[in-house]
């Protein structure tokens, strides 16, 4: 084949040019919809991930993108000033848009890396068991919001003391896994109150959520609530 056949094959240095100024917007557009897609992988780093670091060079990539586009047609500037061939300038601006995405791109999975490094471990077995959160703490004075004489008082050894608003209340309270309350109290004494609710003489058991006391009832449902004392 001849050197003249040759060149023909060629596109003209000037279409060149534009297949790749055009070139560069669309690979910017790839990169940032797999950038979407990669944000997706974040999901579950519950705070072991350098986000500092994953996030930090998402937020320069724009600006890397903004500079490789400016060099380019720089260098496109001093091409034609020079009467060099033009397509050099933007595949120097296709190469620096391409790197600036993969350098974001690695830096994001780095700052994810403690989080895939924890679900292998997870994976394999080899990750201790998650340690369940605090159970709260019942030991104190709980009353009635509208009626300081209607209590509950418990403590560290396991007894308990209060009043339903007429009759003391005495006996023992233990809590389970799951930090419920088994209430076993009885009445001590005998004054009949007859416009008084003794619903607390009632409670067998009591769940305390957000620093609020639900006494339950025989059937396990709520019957009323204590506040703590503060």
């Amino acid at each position: 084949m001849s050197k003249e056949k040759k060149r023909s094959d060629r596109p003209p240095p000037g279409e060149l040019a534009v297949a790749l100024w055009v070139l560069i917007p669309i690979i910017i557009f790839g990169a940032y919809v797999m950038q979407i897609f990669e944000s997706f992988s974040a999901v579950g780093c519950e705070g072991d991930c350098d986000l500092e670091l994953a996030l930090g060079g998402r937020a320069a990539y724009p600006w890397e993108v903004g500079a490789s586009v400016v060099i380019a047609i720089a260098l496109a500037l001093v091409l034609r000033f020079r009467g060099k061939p033009p397509h050099w300038a933007p595949l120097v601006g296709v190469a620096l848009v391409v790197g600036s995405a993969i350098v974001t791109s690695i830096l994001f999975q780095i700052g994810l890396a403690p989080m895939h490094e924890r679900n292998d471990r997870i994976a394999r077995g080899e990750a201790p068991a998650e340690t369940p959160p605090p159970l709260p703490d019942p030991v104190g004075r709980w009353e009635a919001d509208d009626d300081d004489t209607l209590y509950l008082e418990l403590a560290s050894d396991g007894t308990v003391v209060g009043n339903d608003g007429c009759n003391d209340l005495t006996g023992r309270w233990t809590q389970d896994a799951d930090g419920e309350i088994d209430l076993d109290t009885t009445v001590t004494t005998t004054d009949v109150c007859p416009d008084v609710d003794t619903w607390l003489g009632r409670g067998r058991s009591a769940d305390i959520i957000e620093d609020y006391m639900y006494v339950n009832g025989k059937a396990g449902s709520a019957i009323g609530g204590l506040e703590p004392v503060r």
